[in-house]
């Protein structure tokens, strides 16, 4: 009996001690880090962006009906004033000629009212007719007169409600778009072509909240276009949002310098915007882009402290807000600050509170 409770004793201990060297045997990694810079003036800002016409209009009609007839397709060149497409008019056409000819039969009545009034009038001058004969035919030439201009007021309508089942071009441009077919019922407002003008595109963007402050109107910035390798187009500035969107950010639209055929509405592209020398980005910090990495709580990045062991640190994931970027890095508008560091690869195989060396080659 006793030699087996000997046994189980030794049992206990060697289970406890195999627990205790797991807990001093956490393995430490060695890390890639960066230390964490502050933006320099004078460095340029890249900011994605997407070319735009510049000017757009969602084309309908002021009328519902039957879409009869589109006379365009999809990248015609229309001029201002041509017609784009048309609703089968007939009712309208029937209700403009009841308009017509109650607007005519008004007028032959007021003609008749008033030439009624003007023989009583001179009548009632002489003392020949009674007063109450008198504001009799006078209200009468003041009804006619009242139902010549509802009638006048009515043909102006129906003539507006057959004109509108005629969408015109309102500016010279090109039909990007046909969001309609014809036979089909569309409402008044209803869009039918998207339509963009023929002048040159311009580019729009955000810029984060800590960056608007250095944007100016006027402006010059380089433009490059994934889709148009080799080629940077020279831009400026032309509009500068006052008013923020979502994300903190404000929008900028930028005019191309020069006009290129190679460049057309929806296109995604790069802008590069120059930060002047003068400018004070003190606080702004940039990152590596393998530095950063994303979940479902947002972006985070793995900040490197030091423990009291020498040569071994530990790492804390610590949530950021990215701004714009470089050609270099992430800009971090909150979550960190100059010359802290951060872990550059393997974030995968991190986790907060992890022990780490320090790769000494890759700072």
């Amino acid at each position: 009996m006793m030699k087996l409770y000997h046994i189980g004793m030794l049992l206990l201990f060697i289970l406890a001690s195999c627990g205790g060297d797991d807990d001093k045997s956490e393995t430490v990694r060695p890390v890639f880090y960066k230390k964490v810079t502050e933006i320099s003036a004078g460095s340029t800002r890249n900011f994605a962006g997407v070319s735009q016409a510049q000017k757009e209009a969602r084309l309908s009609f002021k009328v519902g009906g039957t879409l009869d007839k589109i006379y365009v397709m999809l990248g015609d060149a229309v001029q201002k004033g041509e017609i784009i497409a048309a609703l089968d008019d007939t009712d309208y056409k029937l209700n403009y000629a009841k308009a017509v000819s109650y607007q005519k039969n008004a007028e032959v009545q007021l003609t008749i009212a008033r030439s009624n009034f003007n023989r009583i009038e001179k009548l009632y001058a002489n003392n020949n007719v009674s007063l109450s004969e008198y504001e009799k035919v006078k209200a009468e030439y003041e009804s006619a007169k009242s139902m010549a201009q509802t009638a006048q007021t009515q043909l102006s309508a129906a003539k507006n409600q057959l004109d509108y089942t005629k969408l015109i071009a309102p500016f010279n441009g090109k039909v990007s778009s046909i969001l309609a077919e014809e036979n089909e019922m569309t409402g008044a407002g209803m869009p039918v072509v998207l339509f963009a003008s023929e002048s040159n595109v311009e580019i729009k963007t955000a810029v984060p909240e800590n960056i608007i402050r250095f944007i100016k109107k006027g402006q010059k910035v380089n433009i490059t276009f994934s889709s148009i390798p080799n080629k940077v187009y020279a831009g400026q500035i032309s509009e500068v949002g006052l008013s923020s969107q979502t994300a903190s950010t404000f929008p900028l639209i930028i005019s191309l310098t020069n006009e290129s055929k190679e460049v057309f509405p929806g296109m995604s592209c790069s802008i590069q915007i120059p930060i002047s020398s003068e400018t004070n980005l003190a606080g702004l910090v940039e990152v590596p882009f393998d530095a950063v990495a994303h979940d479902s709580e947002g972006d985070f990045v793995y900040v490197i402290n030091p423990t009291e062991k020498t040569g071994v640190y530990r790492v804390e994931r610590r949530n950021v807000i990215i701004g714009g970027h470089s050609p270099s890095g992430y800009e971090i508008k909150e979550g960190l600050k100059p010359d802290e560091l951060i872990v550059t690869a393997g974030l995968s195989f991190m986790y907060d509170g992890r022990p780490v060396s320090l790769l000494e080659s890759s700072n």
